[in-house]
């Protein structure tokens, strides 16, 4: 089973992702890696309510499972994917990131994050 933490580190090395972290659905953090974790505590616990919310509207329009969701603001973006039914990644992008790439890169990890919680 790889390293969580290396693994997430190996994200962020992409340069497409400035932090990620790892939130179970509770709101607690698993695990993070990327730029000081002291201000993600806040993200942490908001992410499963706005993944949440999301998934609603999903679920009402008949779109499936949510895959991933992405909030775009002046100084960048940030993308929350679902990593099996119990976990959020939440990435942070910097401004100008390219969001395709982000994307690849992200979608390239989940199943190895998956396996490694």
């Amino acid at each position: 089973m790889p390293d969580l933490r290396k693994v997430l580190e190996e994200l962020v090395a992409t340069g497409t992702v400035r932090a990620a972290l790892v939130v179970g659905r509770d709101g607690f953090i698993i695990e993070t890696a990327g730029e000081d974790a002291s201000h993600l505590e806040a993200v942490g616990a908001i992410a499963p309510s706005s993944l949440g919310a999301a998934e609603v509207i999903g679920l009402e329009l008949a779109q499936g499972p949510m895959a991933q969701a992405m909030f775009e603001f002046e100084k960048g973006a940030i993308l929350m994917s679902a990593v099996g039914s119990d976990a959020i990644l939440v990435s942070i992008l910097p401004a100008g990131a390219n969001l395709g790439k982000a994307r690849y890169d992200i979608r390239k990890f989940l199943p190895v994050i998956e396996s490694s919680l």
